[in-house]
């Protein structure tokens, strides 16, 4: 299914020439769960040093030059108020027995969750995006408001992630092989030392994904190999400790060494809702990018390892990532629409087509075509948005059932209509790249008897096989009359039907 010779060529003209940086494979220590220690200082004194000074009118709070217990990351929160407008957050931290320059802080609100969603159950709190320092142990920060209301309650966040010695080599399992794009080596929880005692409530899931939301971490580029498990147990930290959400933001994460993390709980085997793009979560996830792009280009292995993990995800839900797909707003973050509106982004898109930000960085988002190249180049021969217009048909019914679909690239399809003994009734092939497959219910033109059919919809062109998709019919089905109740206890029997008829799992 990989196509090497494509994806030199692309990743050659995505990064510029950029060299690979070294994939560390495997590991000689046991991964644990590792605590993350928080230090929270608030931040309340009014400004009055003269170089640091905003305009008039405007409040800036300046914390002491302070020595603190040791710390790796570190972000300033405030109590979430949609009033709050534009803030400008100014930090430098103590490494080394130096005091590093004043360096900004990106300080927006667009990594949210939605509105309503399980991370808003309890207080959350709006902040800066969470900054990777390395090992420090002092700090001073500046908030000045530039529009609107004044932040409230300000701290300064200080998350020391712990050190694991599976942290100097992380083990990775090869990639698992499917019938799509295979799932990537991913760094499981349980890997990078999750702490799951600080995650709140059960995850949420999508029933599935329409866009892949590329992010970055706006955060240091210069962490060791050494360091980045303990980056994602930073940021995993920061956001339930200090932004109050019930887990990690981002679905999945993409070192500089070409590693990828599984972020949100539950996210591996099924479609898990995030809170990485504020207002549009809802049938979406999030990849994010350790490091801040910027100005600086994200590496070879980076950007190969962040089209694996795309085309994983969205091929397992038949999507083209070339194509475009219509989300509905929740609300939330800084989502540019308001809730109950409906958007059309491209399958895979940039954090700032959704939200007022920058992210994924100038450089990440120059390079959003050739990722899409990328993606594609990975996914090979598939099917897009496969689709059945009926599962349940009363005894006798003429139907039709109708399958269809589209393809990415030239497919030669096979549509098969089995009963509940596996016997093929109707067989129908085809190399159209619009599917159109239609069955009346017959076999040898008699209406078939009572009882559950599969449709499957296979593929092949060449080598690459596509994932199958298969849908079960149900004959024999009353239509629903009676009282709300009776008709309702009618649809529940009919569904459990379905549920429990022979299925034929996708792409067989």
């Amino acid at each position: 299914m990989r196509r090497p010779l494509v994806l030199l060529s692309l990743m050659s003209v995505l990064t510029g020439g950029l060299v690979a940086l070294p994939i560390v494979t495997s590991a000689t220590a046991t991964p644990r769960p590792v605590t993350a220690s928080l230090q929270q200082l608030p931040l309340t004194t009014v400004d009055t040093a003269a170089s640091l000074r905003t305009a008039p009118g405007r409040r800036s709070l300046l914390s002491p030059q302070s020595a603190t217990r040791p710390f790796s990351l570190m972000g300033v929160t405030w109590r979430d108020d949609d009033a709050v407008g534009e803030v400008e957050v100014l930090v430098r931290i103590r490494t080394g027995g130096r005091w590093t320059p004043w360096e900004s802080v990106e300080a927006e609100r667009a990594d949210a969750p939605d509105d309503g969603s399980v991370d808003t159950r309890r207080t959350i709190r709006a902040g800066s995006a969470p900054v990777w320092t390395g090992p420090s142990d002092g700090v001073q920060a500046r908030v000045s408001s530039l529009s609107g209301a004044a932040p409230q309650d300000v701290r300064i966040e200080l998350v020391d992630p712990g050190t694991s010695p599976a942290d100097e080599v992380v083990a990775l399992p090869r990639d698992t092989a499917s019938a799509a794009a295979p799932q990537p080596a991913i760094v499981t929880r349980a890997q990078w030392g999750a702490d799951e005692s600080i995650r709140r409530g059960s995850p949420s899931y999508n029933r599935t994904v329409k866009v892949g939301f590329v992010h970055h971490t706006a955060s240091s580029n210069t962490y060791t190999a050494d360091q980045a498990a303990a980056m994602v147990r930073g940021i995993y930290a920061y956001h339930v400790k200090s932004n109050g959400w019930s887990d990690i933001g981002y679905n999945f994460l993409v070192d500089r060494y070409g590693r990828a993390y599984e972020g949100r709980a539950g996210g591996i085997d099924r479609y898990v809702v995030g809170a990485h793009t504020g207002g549009f979560n809802t049938d979406s996830f999030g990849v994010s990018l350790l490091g801040d792009f910027s100005t600086v280009a994200p590496s070879t292995a980076t950007v190969g390892m962040l089209s694996k993990v795309l085309a994983w995800k969205l091929g397992s839900a038949y999507r083209d990532p070339k194509g475009t797909a219509v989300l509905t707003s929740a609300g939330g973050g800084t989502s540019k629409y308001s809730a109950g509106a409906k958007a059309t982004f491209d399958v895979v898109s940039g954090h700032r087509d959704a939200g007022s930000t920058s992210c994924p960085g100038a450089t990440t988002y120059a390079r959003m075509p050739a990722i899409r190249d990328l993606v594609q180049a990975d996914l090979g021969a598939g099917f897009v948005e496969p689709s059945i217009n009926q599962t349940v048909f009363p005894l006798a019914s003429r139907g039709p059932v109708t399958v269809s679909a589209t393809t990415l690239g030239p497919v030669s399809w096979t549509a098969t209509v089995l009963d509940a003994k596996g016997a093929a009734l109707r067989t129908v092939t085809g190399s159209d790249p619009s599917v159109a497959f239609s069955w009346d219910l017959t076999a040898d033109g008699r209406p078939v008897p009572a009882g559950s059919y599969a449709v499957r919809l296979s593929g092949r062109a060449g080598d690459d096989t596509a994932l199958g998709y298969s849908a079960q019919v149900v004959v024999d089905a009353p239509v629903c009359r009676g009282t709300p109740i009776q008709r309702a206890v009618c649809q529940a029997r009919q569904r459990a039907a379905l549920r429990t008829a022979p299925a034929a799992p996708p792409g067989s």
